[in-house]
């Protein structure tokens, strides 16, 4: 737990959580969330179709002015968190906000509650503890067979005023894999490319190199972006590992475009395992599931076409997997077990489809007819793709099992590069349905769509692996 919040810590503004979860039912902090101590109303899937706990949040209480503030976020944050996840039914805080806010379970005004349907309600405390504060967290029914009764509590040390959202997303997401078995996504971060800094790029070797774009950074949410790259040139296609806080990316910095890799966690000297040079091009990092491996295209073979190569994070065994003469395949990504990886290919056709390949050269096959780019491999069974070309592209998905297309978007201005996130429930993806092209997330179904970003133009989301 501690190594989890380090990393996201460091990587959100310096918010180091220590999380200990204090269950009444006498869990020991860390036990097996496989089998948590918790009602079992509570254990209802997503994807069961089942009707789902309503649950309403109260203000947490503080008797410190001057974490007022911090309590009304923890609230508000707490309460998008585990409405995202569509797991529970969260009473909307505007019907919510007339109730008394009670300071014990047992003074919840469960009438009022009960009202506006609630099973149960979300309440706490906050205190400060030196430079930080402390939250202390409390699930409690108001159903009337078990009124003020405790469901589950936890609580979090070592918040801090800079960035109480991170309590508020460690809240949320041991919520999900304690009560509903589920691990959730509001601890993990995007990253994109922006051109929203403006400036004119240098070093490209073209007589109008145009605006760069430099590497961001924001909460899955779309709060706290900052910039982690700073060399006014092209950044773009941003890759998580999943291991060591690492950002995989390429860059034109130097010249011509080369995989770079930087380690957000201390600050150094850039990797270039793709080894790139005035005369090899490489792009779109991905990284193997273990952290060990990184997947690129490159034109290494000096033939004028792209192929997919596969070498170690350092740059070792540096191995052409496609080795297809006068074929481009572009934008690898990697199978969940790390045995395959799917790319878009023009070979046969005059537009890019899908296919995939083992990871030992073996098995290439054509998965779609229509064109296809940008692919990205879920957890859940599905490759997402950019389908179509252009003002009417659309994120489409291919369903492993069965081998079916099913677009999700509806054709509102141009979508594509899809990056799913590491539990497979949800979609980021770039947009132009409000002006400039912008990053949104959608539930897997594509529900929900949701603005991530505002400024500028933003592309090539990827979505933070959880930390393990």
């Amino acid at each position: 737990m501690l190594r989890r919040a380090l990393l996201a810590s460091m990587c959100a503004g310096g918010v180091l959580i220590a999380s200990q979860q204090t269950p009444p039912t006498g869990v020991p902090p860390q036990a097996p969330p496989a089998a948590p101590q918790a009602p079992t109303q509570l254990m209802v899937s997503l994807a069961e179709g089942a009707n789902h706990p309503r649950v309403g949040v109260q203000n947490f209480q503080t008797g410190d002015a001057t974490l007022t503030a911090a309590a009304a976020t923890v609230a508000d944050v707490l309460w998008a968190d585990l409405d995202f996840e569509r797991e529970f039914s969260m009473i909307p805080r505007t019907l919510s906000a007339p109730i008394p806010v009670a300071a014990t379970p047992d003074g919840l005004p469960f009438d009022r509650w009960r009202q506006l349907g609630t099973e149960y309600v979300v309440m706490g405390g906050i205190r400060a503890s030196g430079q930080t504060f402390i939250v202390d967290f409390k699930l409690i029914s108001v159903r009337p067979d078990s009124a003020g009764s405790q469901v589950w509590a936890s609580t979090y040390e070592g918040c801090t005023i800079k960035n109480p959202r991170y309590c508020a997303h460690s809240i949320a997401d041991d919520v999900h894999k304690n009560l509903r078995r589920l691990d959730g996504v509001a601890r993990t971060q995007l990253t994109f490319s922006s051109d929203r800094d403006g400036a004119r790029m240098s070093g490209r070797p073209v007589s109008d190199a145009g605006t760069g774009q430099e590497i961001y950074i924001a909460d899955y949410d779309g709060a706290n972006q900052r910039r982690v790259t700073f060399n006014a040139s092209l950044n773009i296609t941003p890759a998580w590992s999943p291991t060591r806080g690492l950002l995989a990316y390429t860059s034109y910095s130097s010249g011509m475009p080369d995989i770079y890799v930087a380690n957000l966690l201390t600050p150094g000297k850039l990797l270039r395992p793709a080894q790139g040079s005035d005369r090899i091009k490489n792009y779109t990092p991905a990284w193997s599931p273990d952290g060990t491996k990184i997947a690129f295209m490159s034109s290494r073979d000096d033939n004028g076409f792209f192929d997919i190569y596969v070498a170690n994070a350092d740059g070792t065994e540096l191995r052409n997997l496609t080795n297809t003469p006068r074929i481009s395949e572009v934008g690898p990504t990697w199978s969940p077990n790390g045995a395959q990886i799917a790319f878009a290919s023009d070979q046969g056709t005059n537009t890019p489809q899908l296919y995939w390949i083992g990871l030992n050269g073996t098995g290439r096959e054509r998965l779609t007819t229509q064109r296809a780019d940008r692919p990205t491999w879920s957890p859940l069974g599905f490759i997402a793709f950019t389908a179509g070309g252009g003002a009417g592209s659309d994120i489409a998905i291919f369903d492993v099992p069965t081998k079916t297309v099913t677009v999700l978007t509806d054709g509102t201005g141009s979508n594509e590069s899809p990056a799913v996130s590491p539990t497979g429930r949800h979609i980021a993806f770039v947009t132009t349905r409000w002006g400039k092209q912008q990053i949104a997330v959608m539930d897997r179904d594509g529900r929900n769509i949701r603005r991530i970003t505002e400024s500028g133009n933003n592309k090539f989301p990827n979505w933070q692996p959880i930390a393990r």
